[in-house]
């Protein structure tokens, strides 16, 4: 509950519209009880044969059901409003928070379970919200305004109606604990098929390959599968809620018209006030049946609260002091000193004690075996991660001791796998630098050597290029991400060459868009191509998390160590058939 409540904390914002919502309830809930002593009224004008009163009392009721109306229409319009914008604000604190989390935290969950929370479980408890908002607060009204105004009837025949709801209570609560339960389950199914879905849906060219459409079908079935039993217990649970709500309700009902009519054959009550009594009741039985089924909502809702203050609730392992240090311009010199890091959910160190001093404008290769700690190296740079010992320093400032935001500002990374957007051209490569001219955006383009095929597409820069980018080839993805750093005009970059998987010619125009990307600018590269080792000032050879060999090509060739023995095993072949391991 403690969850839900918070929820509502977000209700602050709101409050000029709840006291709207407030005044509107109040008069539909009051229209209610001022309709019993008219019923009462109309019952003896009809005995006495007042045709000039019955006109009164049905022109008055009139009255009072279309003022409810309205103010009805008021109720609901605006506890939308106030619904809608408190899933709004959660949905944007929520997002807002996964963007503050560090990688670890996307490793460790999985996608479709956070785009579950996020779009699923916040429409749960914006149901909830609604239903609360609409129900609740009108419903209580209306159940103690009429019963006072039975006690003032005849309270004996109100206690006997009374009598009944702490069963009806009580019902209504098991109900709830139990649908709170499977709710939780039927969230998480949620969440597995979205992961099915979406694991399946990025990788469809590896299903594919590999003919496993079939399988994928088998796998989604079987989540589907569960799904559907779990929806079929809860609808079990709400087809026997009502039956046996209903059943105690009208056990109530028949106990209250006998004694009611005892209380008039016995002279204690008259005719006219027993319909208006029974007419009280009837308007109870609306509230109370909604209020039980209510507490099914809510106790949804609470799940899904659950859920996704969970997530709200988790701590980035990257946090920035709050006195952190605005960096300035950097020259670009970056010092590893004595560095040792280890992933949560891997055994091991993968990096040992690294110590390297890279001075402003250096170009820096790094080759080593598949699992040796290099990319694990280049992503504590723009600090990514955190090492559990030891220090990383640009131009001399510890990166823990830096703004976030104004170290990575001033890096560029251009990936192995070439990520983009699923908007134009122009805004993927504008994404280095959202307030760049279209001039600016050209100019890069063509240093990126990506101008003369982009110029060649039916919409030019303005072409959708699809989600992922896959409209465009391997090569045509690379350098608009080459175009996107260069636009950002980074100190810093961080290089992971896939060249190997182009053609000949798309090999050769995005080496050179990544020569011109490196000029002038301190440069990490995880080396797969010859060309780049070459030109590197320096090559840091990685083996189990440890720098082992350093030096430039010629030296480390003729130590004859770990580099050689690389170098002839992936690059000796030349360009066409280089390749490299991460």
């Amino acid at each position: 509950m403690n969850y839900y409540l918070r929820f509502l904390k977000y209700l602050r914002k709101y409050w000029l519209y709840l006291i709207g919502v407030i005044v509107c309830m109040v008069i539909v809930s009051l229209s209610n009880v001022a309709v019993i002593p008219l019923v009462a009224r109309l019952s003896e004008a009809i005995g006495a044969k007042e045709m000039g009163i019955i006109n009164m009392v049905i022109l008055a009721t009139l009255g009072i059901y279309f003022g409810k109306g309205i103010f009805m229409y008021g109720q609901v319009y605006l506890s939308a409003f106030v619904a809608q914008g408190l899933v709004r604000d959660l949905k944007d604190d929520f997002y807002r928070k996964l963007q503050d989390f560090s990688l670890d935290f996307f490793s460790k969950w999985r996608t479709g379970d956070i785009i579950s929370r996020t779009i699923n479980d916040t429409s749960v408890m914006q149901s909830a919200t609604v239903s609360s908002a609409t129900e609740i607060i009108p419903n209580m009204l209306t159940l103690f305004s009429v019963i006072g105004y039975l006690l003032y009837l005849n309270w004996k025949l109100t206690v006997l109606s009374v009598v009944v709801l702490p069963v009806i209570i009580f019902t209504a609560m098991k109900f709830g604990e139990e649908m709170r339960r499977i709710s939780r389950k039927a969230q998480r199914k949620t969440a597995d098929i979205l992961t099915v879905l979406h694991e399946t849906i990025s990788g469809i060219r590896v299903v594919k390959s590999f003919t496993m459409e079939d399988h994928e079908a088998k796998r989604f079935a079987g989540e589907n599968e569960k799904s559907f039993w779990i929806a079929m217990r809860e609808a079990a649970l709400h087809a026997t809620q009502t039956p046996l709500l209903t059943l105690i309700q009208a056990v109530a009902i028949l106990s209250i018209v006998w004694y009611g009519s005892f209380q008039v054959v016995s002279g204690h009550l008259s005719p006219s006030n027993l319909i208006a009594f029974f007419t009280g009741i009837a308007l109870l039985a609306d509230p109370i049946s909604k209020l039980s089924k209510l507490n099914v909502t809510i106790q949804k809702s609470i799940a899904a609260a659950e859920r996704v203050f969970e997530v709200m609730d988790l701590k980035p392992t990257v946090m920035e002091k709050k006195n952190a240090v605005k960096l300035g311009k950097l020259d670009g010199s970056v010092e590893f000193r004595d560095v040792t890091f280890r992933y949560e959910t891997k055994e091991g160190e993968v990096l040992k004690n690294v110590s390297v001093s890279v001075s402003p404008g250096e170009i820096i290769a790094l080759v080593g075996p598949s699992g040796a700690g290099k990319t694990t190296f280049v992503n504590l740079i723009p600090r990514f991660y955190d090492p559990v010992k030891g220090s990383i320093s640009v131009d001399g400032t510890d990166l823990k001791d830096c703004q976030i935001f104004s170290l990575r500002k001033q890096m560029g990374i251009v990936p192995q796998e070439t990520l983009l957007f699923s908007s134009s051209i122009k805004e993927n490569i504008a994404y280095g630098d959202m307030k760049a001219g279209e001039d600016r955006i050209i100019e890069a383009a063509r240093m990126a050597n990506a101008h003369d095929f982009i110029t060649k597409l039916p919409q030019g820069y303005d072409t959708l290029v699809g989600e992922r980018g896959l409209r465009l080839s391997g090569g045509q993805r690379q350098r608009i991400a080459i175009a996107r750093a260069l636009l950002r005009d980074p100190r810093i970059l961080i290089l992971d060459e896939a060249t190997s998987s182009l053609d000949t010619e798309s090999e050769r125009l995005v080496q050179d868009a990544l020569e011109k990307l490196m000029k002038g600018r301190t440069t990490f590269v995880i080396a797969h191509r010859l060309s780049t080792v070459r030109v590197a000032n320096r090559i840091l050879v990685f083996k189990d998390g440890a720098i082992i060999e350093t030096g430039t090509h010629d030296e480390l060739l003729n130590k004859g160590g770990l580099y050689k023995k690389l170098y002839q095993m992936q690059f000796r072949n030349g360009p066409a058939k280089e390749g490299g391991a991460k």
